[in-house]
């Protein structure tokens, strides 16, 4: 089937790299993607006030090869309620112009949006793919829960194949929505070649720093002395959770060094001895897929993880799946007494090749052209798509 596929993501293309991204660039290596942009204030993004008429005319520029990205711009305010139907119909006349301009050779369209509903000019598959809690976090992410759910159940409607990131969103959208929900969980890169050499003594803690994490193991990890270095911005929204970052960063054996470059990010996982993925035991993280504990496996490295249905799926021998904080800093210690090695390592990199990106992208082009049968699901879980 030819054609490319349009990608209507839940964030912007230039954001923290996370699921929406990193599915797209390995989608376009294997097919042509157009890009859609979360909806933002031409007020706060300067980029997108200047290309407010392209946008609308649905032009687009290449981001990278095989990649186009189209951005939606919003009035200011565009989360309350009269503003919120100037946005819809921005996105509306964008995404017309976007199909209009490809003229029927669109194969395909994955919706990842909480906010944009599919763009009922496009007859080709449609694939909504749910990569978070959305009704679960729209207060969070100060967005109106009346809507969130209005579109999901709009985009749930018109959605050929619905696909969820982990066991429990699958679970919940299953649930909410009464009809079948595939499993398409998140992946990692493909894992590169590990080079001979010491790993250092310490954890590794990469990724955004937010309420997401768990509390109590922080404080805990800071008090026993354990070498940890943290990488990743603080996103942090409520003032407990700031005043526990700040207590946890500021022990002398935490190394916090903000948000750094993939090659920084490469480095640390190379040498260190174990991953740490400590999210807290909340509805939002039970239906989360943490990227993080894919990448550490991808390099390598054992993992400590929280008790979340997403760890226990992946049914891996290097992640210990802890109970409780105490538990979780003993594993940590335990993780830091022996240096894996190099077999070992090799070993673990290896289970991580099923769960790449290019494996997750061939996956969702198999459901979008019609030859991937899911493996069989019960009435209490949901299908897998392709095989673990």
């Amino acid at each position: 089937m030819t054609g490319a596929i349009m990608y209507i993501s839940g964030g912007r293309w230039d954001g923290i790299p996370g699921t929406d991204r990193l599915l797209a660039e390995a989608l376009a290596e294997a097919s042509p993607v157009l890009w859609v942009d979360q909806p933002v204030s031409i007020a706060r993004h300067a980029d997108v006030r200047r290309s407010t008429l392209a946008s609308i005319r649905g032009r687009t520029e290449m981001v990278q090869p095989g990649l186009r990205r189209l951005r939606l711009p919003a009035l200011p305010g565009f989360s309350r309620p009269f503003i919120r139907r100037s946005t819809e119909a921005i996105s509306r006349c964008s995404l017309r112009a976007l199909a209009g301009d490809h003229n029927g050779r669109i194969k395909g369209v994955i919706n990842a949006s909480p906010l944009v509903v599919f763009p009922r000019e496009v007859h080709a598959p449609r694939v909504l793919h749910v990569t978070d809690d959305w009704l679960g976090s729209a207060p969070l992410l100060g967005l109106a829960p009346r809507h969130v759910e209005r579109v999901l159940r709009e985009n749930l409607a018109l959605a050929d194949t619905v696909t969820a990131v982990s066991p429990g969103l699958a679970h919940k959208i299953q649930a909410f929505s009464g009809r079948q929900v595939n499993l398409l969980p998140n992946g990692c890169r493909t894992p590169k070649a590990l080079q001979h050499g010491k790993t250092m003594p310490v954890a590794a803690l990469v990724g955004q720093l937010n309420e997401r994490l768990d509390a109590r193991i922080l404080e805990l990890l800071g008090e026993s002395g354990l070498p940890l270095v943290v990488l990743g911005p603080r996103t942090e929204k409520e003032v407990a959770t700031r005043r526990a970052l700040d207590r946890f960063l500021s022990r002398p054996t935490i190394q916090w060094r903000g948000p750094v470059g993939p090659d920084e990010v490469s480095h640390l996982l190379s040498t260190a001895r174990v991953g740490l993925t400590p999210y807290a035991e909340s509805e939002f993280n039970v239906s989360s897929f943490p990227l993080k504990t894919l990448e550490y496996l991808s390099f390598g490295l054992p993992v400590v993880a929280t008790d979340l249905p997403a760890a226990r799926w992946l049914g891996n021998p290097y992640v210990r799946i802890t109970g409780s904080p105490t538990e979780f800093v003993n594993g940590v210690r335990d993780a830091l007494q022996i240096p894996p090695a190099h077999q070992q390592r090799l070993r673990i990199q290896s289970t991580a090749r099923s769960h790449t990106w290019c494996v997750r992208a061939e996956q969702m082009l198999a459901l979008i052209e019609g030859r991937q049968t899911t493996e069989p699901g019960t009435s209490s879980g949901p299908h897998q798509v392709g095989s673990r």
